[in-house]
């Protein structure tokens, strides 16, 4: 943990600066970096949900038996 700290510390400010100017700047009155970490997160949930359905869909085609008469 020590040798993390003394690694990122002359990055510290850099990073910092960065961060608050990345959720600060705007466009058009609307804050981009908001508006990026949103859509990251909404991606992550549509491709997340995307891989449940498709795991549950084809483990529910695998129950099914059919019947030939």
């Amino acid at each position: 943990m020590e040798l993390m700290n003394w690694f990122i510390k002359p990055f510290n400010k850099g990073l910092i600066w960065l961060g608050s100017k990345f959720l600060d700047t705007t466009f058009f009155g609307f804050k981009i970096g908001m508006i990026m970490i949103y859509c990251s997160m909404m991606y992550m949930m549509f491709i997340l949900t995307d891989i449940l359905y498709e795991k549950g869909f084809s483990d529910g085609v695998k129950s099914v038996e059919v019947i030939d008469d």
